[in-house]
């Protein structure tokens, strides 16, 4: 593939375009971004190579982003983080400012759901925070601002029910301080969330229960928007 010949035809783009949010235009942009990655791969296996998780990486887009490993395996068919440039495509569809809400809500339900079971547990969400607040677990630095956010407004409110396990503003300002969290915190943190959540008190979130919080939460979008 030449670098000044296009990657696809005009059926083949009509296709994309159909499939995704994009045009035929920022389909061919995309698949030069995802080229780029990798030049050589593609040089050598054509317009559609599969790509490591490393290379995808790379992506500058991508690096800012606490959740981008866990991103790259919910897209992959084979759940390991690599993609061939239609897996990358849809990724990046579902990632643009033109995907509706409700399809970034879908995807970051999966993206929280690490086991896979259908629920947001405990267990999940303690993972999520792991990722949100703790840099070393996923290599992303967060400022004390951003960091406190996240921890201030994980969850929507959608009840006035008495909670036992809301952190303190003394306890939030430590975690912030400190950069650090303790597995108490954790705890506390994800039952917390479950807490304002869990519209039928069965423990864990549903994918209704996630929606309805997620639709409320400013700034929800911009967690899962990615502009190449």
């Amino acid at each position: 593939m030449g670098q000044g010949t296009s990657a696809y035809d005009q059926s083949e783009l009509a296709e994309f375009q159909d499939l995704t949010y994009f045009t035929k235009r920022e389909v061919l942009h995309v698949h030069k971004r995802f080229a780029e990655l990798a030049p050589e791969k593609v040089k050598q296996h054509g317009r559609n190579p599969t790509l490591t998780k490393e290379e995808i990486l790379l992506l500058p887009e991508l690096a800012a982003n606490p959740f981008k490993e866990r991103i790259l395996e919910v897209f992959s068919d084979a759940g390991d983080g690599n993609m061939n440039f239609e897996q990358f495509l849809d990724m990046m569809s579902q990632l643009s400012s033109k995907a509706p809400l409700e399809t970034k809500i879908d995807f970051a339900f999966k993206i929280y759901d690490f086991n896979e079971d259908g629920q947001i547990c405990e267990n999940d969400l303690q993972k999520v925070i792991l990722f949100l607040v703790q840099p070393a677990v996923t290599g992303a630095t967060l400022t004390s601002d951003e960091r406190n956010q996240v921890i201030k407004n994980k969850s929507c409110r959608v009840s006035n029910k008495k909670e036992e396990t809301v952190l303190t503003e003394k306890e939030i300002s430590a975690i912030v301080r400190n950069s650090l969290i303790t597995d108490d915190q954790i705890k506390k943190l994800a039952q917390k969330v479950i807490n304002e959540m869990d519209m039928d008190d069965d423990g864990s979130i549903s994918y209704l229960d996630f929606k309805h919080g997620m639709s409320k939460l400013n700034g929800f979008e911009e967690s899962f928007k990615v502009t190449l």
